[in-house]
């Protein structure tokens, strides 16, 4: 399932590069992003299990019919909320493509407060998982860096 992860992170940077006369990256659904990922396999069995699995896990864990990533800009030292509504029958899996140098942490909150889940191990890619449970969820996005960053936030 990693493996799925790291392409569909793929996946989801190209899809979400600006179109030729636009300034701002559009949106890009799960379904572009597995599509991409699927092209990306090159046709190894495996991995194609992978994005399969991937897919049949594309309705769970987090609520809503709006994109499943999101494209911003986090200044230096600054940090991103953003709320997410999760399901409360299945896991959400929640991660983060860093997009250039600066380091990001990855810090999942629940309505409370109380940290649930922390990626701050440097990666490109940050990832938490989240079990069913009720009730509202804040992703927030830390720069740790003296720049600028672009990073994809992808959820399940």
């Amino acid at each position: 399932m990693r493996t799925a992860l790291r392409l569909l992170a793929i996946a989801l940077t190209l899809a979400a590069l600006p179109v030729r006369g636009e300034d701002r990256p559009r949106p890009v659904s799960g379904s572009e992003m597995r599509a991409e990922a699927r092209s990306l396999a090159a046709g190894d069995p495996r991995l194609l299990a992978e994005v399969a699995e991937a897919e049949a896990e594309a309705e769970r864990g987090v609520l809503g019919s709006g994109p499943s990533s999101i494209r911003q800009t986090v200044p230096a030292g600054a940090t991103w909320a953003l709320p997410i509504t999760r399901s409360s029958h299945a896991a959400a899996t929640i991660a983060v493509r860093r997009i250039g140098a600066a380091p990001v942490a990855l810090t999942i909150l629940d309505a409370a407060g109380r940290q649930l889940c922390t990626d701050n191990s440097g990666s490109a890619l940050l990832t938490c998982r989240i079990a069913a449970g009720g009730g509202p969820l804040v992703a927030r996005v830390a720069n740790r860096g003296a720049d600028a960053t672009d990073v994809l936030l992808l959820m399940n």
